[in-house]
């Protein structure tokens, strides 16, 4: 009598697709925990390496899993091409973001001005008072750093508009209210600009709901200072715009810097040229480059 030969499904291509499976609802997890807040952005980098090394442990497993079909005609095909999928779908992002970093200066600190950025004005107490966490400290800009900033990003240059610092403050504060960013700080704010400088000030806040207050060097300007948070994981990022008055034309500076992670994969630079790109249209018809 003959006897019936049973494949056996290979335990390769079942671990392939169980890391795989469980890394979709573990990657969407951790990220709404850093959103609400249940999570420090520290404890978030740690998970996204776990999930990494996850992620290629179940490639590894996909290509044991081959193996197993191919020379040993092993079952699960399905559950090897399902895992491998699903494990490339995840280290999709990673591999987009090691181009940006080969392709981009390691920098989280950006300015239209790199010979004078734009100094802010709560940033420099809140990043101190994290040290210990982490947090990234304000950059001091290098002659180095400064040409190293400017042949990565050259077409981030500084605004001049033939218009009162008012009517670029109005813009400015527009735009910012549209974008629904987190006013942290204020200086030099006239009287006479729409709503005050009570309006600013009402809205420059910290995390416990307290005003803050700051100032920097130059008082005859006006800085106004952001807290914007990244689209998909919430990584914070301060910026600072500056509005120099000056004889017929008003000009306008920005400086954008990543709280967290040595690298900001180019997010500054795109922030700074959306903002700038935002108030030539506000100000469309008077817009011009420093």
């Amino acid at each position: 009598m003959a006897g019936i030969y049973e494949r056996k499904k290979s335990s390769a291509a079942i671990w392939c697709q169980r890391f795989a499976v469980f890394l979709v609802p573990y990657f969407i997890l951790a990220i709404l925990l850093h959103r609400f807040d249940k999570i420090e952005t520290p404890q978030l980098f740690s998970l996204l390496a776990i999930g990494f090394a996850a992620a290629v442990l179940a490639l590894v497993f996909s290509l044991r899993a081959g193996a197993d079909l191919w020379y040993k005609g092993h079952k699960g095909g399905r559950a090897t091409v399902r895992g491998t999928f699903l494990s490339i779908l995840v280290l999709l992002p990673f591999g987009y973001h090691t181009y940006l970093a080969l392709s981009l200066p390691l920098a989280h600190d950006i300015a239209t001005d790199t010979f004078n950025p734009p100094n802010y004005v709560t940033a420099g107490a809140v990043r101190t008072a994290n040290r210990d966490a982490g947090m990234n400290r304000i950059v001091e800009y290098t002659d180095g750093y400064a040409d190293m900033i400017v042949l990565a990003y050259p077409k981030l240059q500084s605004r001049r508009y033939p218009a009162g610092p008012e009517r670029v403050l109005e813009a400015v504060n527009f735009i910012i209210q549209d974008n629904e960013w987190q006013i942290t700080g204020s200086s030099g704010i006239p009287d006479t600009a729409n709503g005050g400088e009570t309006e600013l000030a009402d809205n420059a806040q910290n995390s416990e709901g307290n005003v803050l207050e700051g100032t920097v060097d130059a008082p005859d300007d006006i800085y106004v200072e952001t807290l914007i948070y990244s689209m998909v994981f919430a990584f914070e990022n301060d910026m600072v715009i500056r509005i120099v008055s000056e004889d017929e034309n008003t000009l306008v500076d920005v400086r954008s810097s990543s709280r967290w992670g040595a690298h900001d994969f180019g997010y500054n630079a795109n922030l700074i040229d959306k903002f700038m790109m935002q108030l030539d249209t506000a100000l469309l018809g008077i817009a011009g480059e420093g």
